[in-house]
C-alpha cells in the first residue's frame, strides 16, 4: 500500500504544470481587465520588427524578467494595460488566429485575465494601437 501511494505522489508530481517563475511573485504580474464600463482591451498589432521577426512577452511590466515566449511581428493583439513608466505593455494574444479571447465585452470588476488566449507583457514600442 505504501509502495502505490508513494508512486501515485511522484506520477501527481511529474504531471503538475512546472513554472520557472511563480505568476505572482518575482516581479511577475498577470494582465489585468478592468472594469471601466467599456471593453477593457484596445485593439492592436505586433508592429514590424525587421530582420528579428518577433518581440519577447515577459511574465511582469519589467524587462529584467525572463522571457516566456515570442510573438511575431504582424500578430493581431489585444492591449489590455500599461505599465506605471509607460514602457511596457500587458497584451492578450491567440496563438492561433480563430481563436476568441473573450476579451471585447465591459467586465463588471477588475479581474486577471486567465485564457483561453495567452497573456503577458511586451515592449509598448512594439506594439501599433489599432482602436480602442
Amino acid at each position: 500500500m505504501r509502495k502505490n501511494a508513494s508512486l501515485l505522489l511522484m506520477a501527481s508530481l511529474v504531471a503538475a504544470p512546472v513554472s520557472a517563475q511563480p505568476r505572482y511573485s518575482g516581479g511577475n504580474e498577470p494582465v489585468t481587465l478592468s472594469a471601466t464600463g467599456t471593453d477593457p482591451c484596445s485593439a492592436g498589432v505586433i508592429a514590424d520588427q525587421g530582420p528579428e521577426g518577433a518581440v519577447g512577452v515577459f511574465p511582469g511590466p519589467s524587462m529584467e524578467l525572463e522571457i516566456t515566449e515570442y510573438v511575431a511581428g504582424g500578430t493581431a493583439i489585444w492591449v489590455c494595460e500599461t505599465s506605471i513608466d509607460g514602457d511596457m505593455l500587458g497584451i492578450i494574444y491567440a496563438n492561433f488566429p480563430d481563436t476568441d479571447c473573450e476579451v471585447s465585452a465591459p467586465v463588471k470588476v477588475d479581474v486577471d485575465y486567465i485564457g483561453p488566449c495567452e497573456s503577458g507583457w511586451v515592449e509598448a514600442d512594439t506594439v501599433e494601437l489599432l482602436a480602442g
